[in-house]
């Protein structure tokens, strides 16, 4: 079926939840973006550069995340959601090509990338929708891209020394207008009712995007090794590598059957408005991982840095904590072994700069095995979570 009806446009419940495949081409887009922010995380460790990746992370990752949510309450199957979803990859794609100069030539694709996906969308939908009360929250959604929108052409055109803050004001414009469900003039504000349309899908699309940005630490130090001189230690960092993105896929699949069941069926609401917020963290701590792993296939022995420290420890723990942080908010469980395991690995870290950059990874991934373990025995002994 191909209705453009305004009724036509909102997902059935009673249709199928699995993505289609135009969903995954897209997602597919997010693997060369992450690789790109991964590279250009590696390539500039300042305080400056953190902040700057952080800032292009986060604008990457709220398309994805709005763009997702788009297609759980709209069928991804009708045919203008179809061409919303292509005119995003595109987007998109500016996007991730312009990360290496966002912050120099390129400021303004970048911005303007970011700017015409949220604003073509909102402009498409709110016409389709005219009539139906779906297209109040389309004007909510589309009313603060706008209002984001100023500071982030404004930042595309200034001087590069200005372009942080103003793209970093125009993230918190976006995100924060989320939080409180977009509260608009004589429109008010998204109904919480409206969060309750959450189906399984909503979890599978969050749970692709996790194996992909996973497989991009794997992607990432394969390229690494094959443009590198072949040694031992490199062979022995990419093995460590591809160990470690496997046990974060473990870490991540633990009980992930139970989440979605109680995302959907207990607590939508909370999953819907959580889900960004809290995975914008795994992606992060993931990429993250990636940096330094590329840092220490290069350079596996010699002085180790601690900003190389902070990237090998720091993104497994973020990455965790995320875990823990939603397992705790749906299953209402916290995981005191995780946590605990993380407590070491941070305590442990300033011991870990005398060491050679070898060494930091193999503790990394030592410390992964024994979450990993540890959920293993947790799975054996827990009682079902009710």
């Amino acid at each position: 079926m191909t209705s453009t009806s305004p009724t036509g446009l909102l997902r059935d419940p009673g249709s199928s939840n699995r993505s289609t495949l135009l969903e995954l081409l897209f997602d597919l887009f997010y693997v060369a973006t992450f690789a790109q922010l991964s590279m250009h995380l590696a390539g500039d460790l300042s305080w400056r550069g953190l902040g700057q990746n952080v800032i292009l992370l986060l604008a990457a990752w709220w398309t994805w995340a709005v763009t997702s949510l788009a297609t759980d309450f709209f069928d991804p199957r009708r045919r203008m959601i179809r061409g919303v979803i292509a005119s995003t990859m595109f987007g998109v794609g500016l996007m991730t090509a312009a990360i290496p100069s966002a912050f120099g030539t390129h400021g303004l694709l970048f911005a303007g990338a970011y700017v015409g996906i949220h604003v073509v969308r909102g402009i498409v939908l709110v016409t389709a929708l005219r009539g139906h009360l779906a297209q109040i929250r389309a004007e909510r959604f589309l009313f603060w891209f706008v209002v984001s929108a100023a500071l982030w052409l404004t930042g595309g055109l200034v001087d590069p020394a200005w372009r942080g803050p103003l793209w970093a004001g125009a993230l918190v414009i976006d995100y924060v207008s989320a939080a409180l469900r977009y509260p608009t003039p004589r429109l008010g504000r998204v109904p919480l009712d409206q969060y309750d349309r959450l189906s399984s899908h909503f979890g599978e699309r969050y749970q692709q995007i996790t194996i992909l940005v996973i497989g991009d630490l794997v992607l990432a130090s394969t390229l690494k090794l094959g443009t590198a001189e072949f040694s031992t230690a490199r062979v022995v960092v990419f093995l460590a590598a591809i160990t470690t993105a496997l046990l974060l896929w473990q870490i991540y699949v633990f009980r992930t059957d139970l989440f979605v069941d109680r995302a959907v069926n207990a607590y939508p609401r909370r999953a819907v408005r959580l889900a960004s917020y809290i995975n914008a963290l795994l992606v992060a701590g993931v990429i993250a991982t990636t940096a330094g792993v590329d840092l220490v296939i290069a350079h596996p022995f010699g002085t180790t840095r601690a900003s190389w420290v902070a990237l090998v420890v720091g993104g497994p723990v973020l990455f965790v904590l995320g875990r823990v942080i939603f397992e705790y908010e749906l299953l209402g469980r916290l995981s005191r072994s995780r946590l605990g395991w993380l407590v070491l690995l941070i305590g442990i870290a300033p011991a870990l700069k005398p060491l050679a950059p070898i060494f930091v990874v193999i503790v990394s991934v030592g410390v992964l095995l024994g979450i990993t373990l540890t959920d293993a025995w947790r799975g054996r002994h827990d009682a079902p979570a009710r």
